[in-house]
């Protein structure tokens, strides 16, 4: 399974990042579009999710930027999906008592915004056998606990953002 997405520059377009111009609670809230394809045979549904790791040295823990599940198989996501969607989507690390930010972002995409240097962001995209039946929002590690059993693939791509 291969993902593809386009980069400006060798990074992920100002619009759905740091320099975007929509944003709400000072977060990119459009979500970036992507294609797959060689998703095998079998595959019923799709799940991913966006990580910071680089984030750790910053802020001690990954930062979680998006988790989606249980989209219907396809090639194609489309720009903004994540307003879009009307299935189950996943907290992001917004959600923490730490940070205070308004409920209105805890789930759902949050563009990358690295404070420090430039990032890469990973993408990991899952094709599934069968739904994960998660209520939303979600926590990431329900996520994964979910996803035992029922990956017939992974695919990973490392997006890099600027500070």
């Amino acid at each position: 399974m291969e993902i593809k997405l386009h980069l400006e520059n060798g990074f992920l377009p100002d619009k759905y990042a740091k320099r975007a111009t929509v944003k709400e609670a000072g977060s990119a809230v459009i979500s970036f579009p992507f294609e797959l394809s060689g998703l095998p045979e079998g595959t019923k549904y799709l799940a991913w999710s966006l990580v910071d790791y680089d984030s750790i040295p910053v802020c001690g823990f990954a930062w979680i930027h998006w988790v989606v599940s249980d989209v219907p198989v396809t090639s194609e996501i489309p720009e903004d999906f994540s307003r879009t969607y009307a299935g189950p989507q996943g907290y992001n690390s917004t959600v923490s008592k730490l940070l205070n930010a308004p409920a209105a972002v805890h789930a759902g995409y949050i563009g990358p915004t690295p404070p420090d240097k430039d990032h890469d962001y990973t993408l990991r995209v899952y094709a599934l056998s069968d739904k994960l039946n998660l209520s939303a929002p979600y926590y990431y590690n329900d996520f994964l606990k979910a996803l035992k059993g029922k990956i017939l693939a992974e695919s990973r791509y490392d997006i890099p953002a600027r500070a």
